[in-house]
């Protein structure tokens, strides 16, 4: 007998004992490309994609696709890169290498004699890191140092620093620490484990832009970012909300060119916590003469443009085309540069007139869907909604129920 996982996603629905009108729904929503991805994949679950129109990085624009549910996030967005626009975008003045981390685990060592023994055999370490994976070494990649570090009397940790290239490089990674595991035998009671590092401490990029206050709204708005900012920097509550408006563009990318945004994520908060407290990943302040409000975000990126599931993703490689086919590093400043213009526009909106009415007219729509409106029906119920300021489910349903006998009589 078949294991569930060796089952077809048809046979899976079979097995689930869903009703015919269930199964059909997954049904229709399987894809070929898909099937192969995931564990007991039983069907696609589809996320909305929208276009960030002409982000200006160093100089180029950028049409920038972004996947998410959360109906603001492309509208705020848009309206950061505007502000940004109408100063010089955004520049990038840190790229960091292209480089990921691994880490072979020890425990119950003696420290020096596990450095001793590294400092004996790293030139078989480095053999071994390119017998698994020659094609990285030909290309003028892999593994680049190796370093041991103490945790405490009984934890020590070898480092290894591999340069991916174009690729994030995550099972790449994990497949030369397996091979140089193989070096460390005589640890073998020892060694606890040894797996990738998404901290990213040599892949730090900064991103920072210089916008007119007149941009936002003259100089008393100006001041208001700035001293909302500050807050970020010395109220872990704040910094986790900020940080989460940063993400909410930064991430939509990383989803739309098929990288790890939970990758990316958990080493942008190890980022922010680097300090002992966390902190807004962002900095906002006027410039000496007060003419102009700058920001800089600055955080470690781990991502590709090629292979993993890029490669088995057709979106994913047209919404790169999309973007221009950009080189690693482009990517990397054009997330940053998305993540701070997000957090530029709600910044705006909080210190300005509240977030929630620029939240709640695109929440308006997907509270007429909800309510069953379709089509033309959809903008019409959000208006109506946004009039009465009276956002929610009921209304949405009383006024699409008026509109609907308006039509039949």
């Amino acid at each position: 007998m078949k294991k569930f996982y060796q089952l077809t996603a048809e046979e899976r629905l079979e097995t689930l004992d869903l009703s015919e009108p269930m199964k059909a729904f997954f049904t229709r929503h399987q894809s070929e490309e898909s099937k192969q991805l995931i564990e007991n994949y039983i069907s696609d679950y589809r996320l909305p994609e929208g276009v960030l129109r002409n982000l200006q990085v160093d100089g180029k624009l950028y049409q920038v696709p972004m996947v998410t549910e959360e109906p603001s996030v492309v509208a705020a967005a848009n309206n950061g890169a505007s502000i940004a626009n109408k100063g010089n975008g955004f520049k990038t003045t840190q790229v960091g290498e292209a480089v990921l981390g691994g880490q072979i685990l020890f425990e119950g060592v003696h420290q020096k004699d596990l450095a001793d023994f590294v400092a004996e055999h790293v030139d078989e370490i480095f053999q071994r890191a390119k017998d698994a994976k020659p094609s990285m070494v030909e290309r003028g990649d892999g593994l680049e140092a190796v370093q041991v570090e103490e945790l405490d009397q009984n934890r020590a940790v070898v480092n290894l620093t591999v340069n991916t290239g174009k690729a994030m490089g995550a099972n790449a990674m994990n497949t030369i620490l397996e091979a140089v595991k193989t070096v460390f035998s005589s640890y073998e009671k020892e060694i606890v484990g040894a797996i990738l590092s998404n901290a990213g401490h040599d892949a730090v990029v900064t991103v920072e832009t210089s916008v007119p206050v007149s941009a936002v709204g003259g100089l008393e708005a100006a001041k208001k970012i700035e001293s909302l900012s500050t807050f970020g920097q010395v109220s872990p509550d704040r910094a986790v909300t900020e940080n989460k408006g940063i993400f909410n563009g930064l991430a939509a990318v990383v989803m739309a060119s098929g990288n790890d945004y939970r990758a990316v994520e958990a080493a942008g908060h190890a980022f922010a916590s680097r300090s002992g407290q966390y902190r807004s990943l962002s900095r906002w302040s006027l410039s000496e003469d007060a003419e102009f409000l700058n920001g800089k975000i600055e955080m470690p990126l781990n991502i590709g443009v090629l292979g993993g599931a890029i490669a088995a993703l057709p979106m994913a490689q047209k919404n790169l085309e999309l973007l221009g086919n950009p080189s690693v590093e482009e990517l990397k400043s054009v997330l940053l540069a998305t993540g701070l213009a997000n957090n530029l526009a709600a910044l705006k909106a909080v210190s300005g007139r509240g977030i929630q009415s620029g939240h709640m007219k695109m929440q308006a729509r997907t509270i007429a869907v909800q309510a069953g409106a379709t089509g033309d029906e959809i903008q019409a119920v959000a208006d109506q909604l946004i009039y009465r300021k009276h956002i929610d489910q009921k209304t949405a349903e009383e006024i699409l129920g008026a509109m609907k006998n308006d039509t039949q009589n």
